[in-house]
């Protein structure tokens, strides 16, 4: 709940200097782009925590897709029931 409430990291988010439709765009080129502007920014691991705690459906956060995502969240599930 607290990832909700507490986004300050927003405001110095590298994204923000960038169209927007480049993180949320279907295409592999689009997705390699994203991940290097992601890589380059200081709030990378706040953006994925918020994402991973959400859960956000959709779009390049913290350097990651939604796929990505997905299987990490699978992954920390698993690891936490002992899988």
């Amino acid at each position: 709940m607290s990832a909700l409430l507490d986004q300050d990291w927003r405001a110095q988010a590298l994204c923000a200097k960038f169209d927007p439709n480049l993180f949320f765009a279907p295409g592999a080129v689009e997705h390699k782009e994203a991940k290097r502007v992601c890589r380059e920014c200081p709030v990378r691991m706040e953006c994925l925590t918020y994402a991973m705690n959400t859960p956000v459906d959709h779009g390049i956060w913290g350097g990651m897709t939604e796929r990505e995502r997905r299987r990490h969240r699978r992954q920390r599930t698993q690891l936490l029931l002992g899988a």
